[in-house]
């Protein structure tokens, strides 16, 4: 039969279990309580060279006449082995996503990697979509860790032809030389973007292949190496040794060169121990083969569940944690009993020759990567947030404009400018007023696109919203010195609206000029330890330089005050299932306390307006904040999405005063 074995293969080995018992373990661990083990994501890295070195067992050994009958007996093996708990983890995972998680900022990025780790491919949405592995948006999606499944998948692409190349040439000698090449590249690659762009070299196959050709250059030499590892009982040691350097080893810019190398030599060495029988007998013991056989169901679990919890009650107490460890161990049993044992012990799969596998394999993911799709596209109508109601939620540019009052909807447009982008609203309708609106801003300029979009409609003006993630406009607690990394942008923003303003024109100026109480996410590093908000003469004198160019083509300035702030993310503590968790501190602040907080920054903004003649000040807190206590979320109408941006029906509340406060400086 073809794929029989007609030499030496490694079979199974129960230690090899042993290791990723380890390598789950220490992943789990360091997701849960990541000072217990500041390097545990390295348990990945343990299952790359596991994986070269189990898959490069698989066919070493067996007869094939064709490359044909090669592939496809791998593929069958392989996509048995990891699609259908993936498919069924992914589905369940996405549902409940769509049911607990509601659409923002620190979810953006959900959607995007759950369609393609369908297709083995999330590692690139995140590698250049997302923040860095240990960025807010990884830790609040559930789907972040199946970057590690793309990387094993992409190197399944190319995996069957090394290895019939080896089988072709019996001996192997070019084919062993090829992997070696082929990881020394990669390793050089992985070094070059660890220093220039390390997310690539974190997420991307090229960068990580070196892991997996490790196992299978020790697979590949097994004969020649393992007569010596029998009598060498410092290998096993030395292996846990290193292994233990790199759970040891924090996240920072060493990984994953050079820092990868402890796990990956550690991990070569305990294989090479174990195949020479001088590695623990614990390794092959029962409860490290139990959780060695669980591991990859493990691991598909663990993270989608500990993510909920994050959304949801929290993973911050002892009881939550222990109690999201229970829920995902429980999945992954009935993971492994009901999904992943039965389809890969099938006898009717077995039976069926391995190319109709591989059709049915591919054809049931595809069906399941619909679904998914369904789901998401399902999002507003299954969801069990408030956020459902998006009109009074999203302050989105596509906001639907009350067109009996405006009688006109504005056309939509978008350029580059400066390294960011610049948002455009032109009216169809002919106006009386005809002038231009300039927007510099970050995402608090942004917050107001539901309003410009409709002062557009209604007065006939040109709104140009110019926005770069980051890049805070006349921020005035800090300077646009502080930011070099938009030095480029803030030039290009100044020349532009100085080559394009005339008399009769505005620029609005608004901005989150106190320090905010909470970000989307918890731990926000900007936020911890006490400050006062001050603004320094130099930024004073900054900012007079910064509106005198942007009134040189004669337009007048209309700068915002501060608005309130609040301790919590609005949308995150609005839910029954969410208002408890522990990032939820109150929806509502003091006004006085917010009239201290921005007391200073108000002394310098009336210096700044009283010494600039075409400035004036604009402060919405009076609408947003009319009693004595700033509420975010008055009787259920949220005023804010999160703790500092205004909500589409706040964008309602303060649009009137807005669009009289531009006409009026005119």
């Amino acid at each position: 039969m073809t794929g029989e074995r007609s030499g030496p293969g490694p079979g199974y080995i129960p230690a090899i279990d042993g290791l990723r018992a380890i390598a789950v373990t220490s992943v789990i661990l360091f997701h849960l309580w990541p000072w217990s083990l500041p390097g545990g994501f390295t348990g990945v890295d343990i299952f790359f060279v596991i994986s070269g070195f189990v898959v490069t067992g698989s066919l070493v050994g067996r007869e094939f006449t064709s490359f044909r009958q090669l592939a496809a007996y791998f593929y069958a093996r392989r996509l048995m082995r990891i699609m259908p708990a993936l498919v069924v983890m992914l589905l369940v995972s996405l549902l409940a996503s769509q049911l607990f998680i509601p659409d923002a900022w620190l979810s953006n990025s959900l959607s995007q990697v759950a369609r393609f780790a369908f297709f083995g491919l999330s590692n690139v949405v995140l590698a250049t979509d997302t923040d860095s592995y240990f960025g807010p948006q990884a830790a609040y999606n559930p789907f972040t860790h199946t970057w590690s499944l793309g990387v094993e998948e992409q190197f399944y692409l190319f995996f069957p032809f090394i290895l019939w190349w080896h089988h072709r040439l019996h001996s192997g000698a070019k084919a062993v030389r090829l992997v070696a090449i082929l990881s020394a590249l990669s390793l050089l690659l992985c070094a070059v973007l660890g220093i220039f762009a390390q997310k690539f070299a974190f997420y991307l196959i090229f960068p990580r292949f070196w892991e997996l050709g490790a196992g299978m250059l020790l697979c590949l030499t097994r004969e020649r190496w393992q007569p010596w590892a029998a009598g060498r009982r410092w290998l096993a040691p030395l292996g846990i040794l290193l292994i233990a350097a790199g759970f040891a080893i924090p996240e920072g810019p060493l990984f994953p060169f050079p820092g990868a190398l402890l796990p990956v030599a550690g991990t070569s060495l305990a294989i090479m121990a174990i195949l020479g029988g001088t590695a623990p007998r614990a390794l092959g013991g029962r409860p490290m083969v139990a959780v060695g056989l669980l591991s990859y169901s493990l691991y598909l679990w663990h993270w989608p569940v500990f993510v909920l919890f994050r959304w949801t009650v929290g993973l911050h107490t002892l009881k939550h944690q222990l109690a999201a460890l229970v829920i995902a161990i429980a999945l992954a049993i009935f993971s492994y009993l009901l999904v992943e044992k039965p389809l890969r012990m099938s006898p009717l799969l077995v039976r069926w020759p391995r190319g109709r596998v591989v059709a049915v394999a591919v054809a049931g993911v595809l069906v399941a990567a619909l679904g998914g799709q369904l789901l998401i596209a399902a999002h507003n109508r299954i969801t069990l947030s408030v956020t459902r109601d998006r009109f009074a939620w999203y302050a989105e540019p596509g906001r639907a404009l009350p067109l009996d009052l405006t009688g006109c909807v504005p056309v939509d447009g978008g350029e580059w400018l400066g390294g960011g982008r610049i948002a455009t609203w032109t009216a169809r309708c002919a106006r009386g007023e005809g002038f231009t609106l300039f927007v510099p801003a970050d995402s608090h300029g942004l917050a107001y696109s539901p309003a410009l979009r409709r002062l557009a409609a209604e007065t006939g003006a040109s709104v140009r919203l110019y926005f770069k993630p980051g890049c805070p406009y006349l921020k005035l607690i800090q300077t646009h010195a502080s930011r070099p990394r938009c030095t480029a942008w803030y030039d290009a923003v100044e020349k532009e609206i100085a080559a394009r303003s005339k008399p009769g024109d505005v620029v609005f100026l608004p901005g989150l000029r106190v320090t905010r109480l909470a970000n989307q996410f918890e731990n926000d590093r900007d936020l911890i330890g006490a400050r006062e908000d001050v603004v320094s003469d130099a930024a004073l004198v900054e900012a007079r330089g910064i509106t005198q160019r942007l009134a040189a083509g004669g337009a007048r300035l209309v700068l915002e005050a501060p608005k309130p702030v609040f301790p919590s993310p609005v949308f995150r503590c609005a839910d029954w299932f969410n208002r408890a968790n522990p990032s939820c501190h109150g929806l509502t602040i003091e006004r006085e306390r917010m009239l201290e907080r921005r007391r200073h920054v108000m002394r310098a903004m009336s210096a700044l307006v009283a010494s600039e003649k075409p400035t004036i000040l604009w402060d919405p807190l009076p609408l947003l904040c009319p009693g004595q206590t700033c509420e975010a979320l008055p009787g259920g109408r949220p005023l804010f999405f999160d703790g500092d941006h205004p909500s589409g029906l706040g964008n309602d509340l303060i649009y009137a005063d807005l669009k009289r406060t531009v006409l009026g400086v005119r």
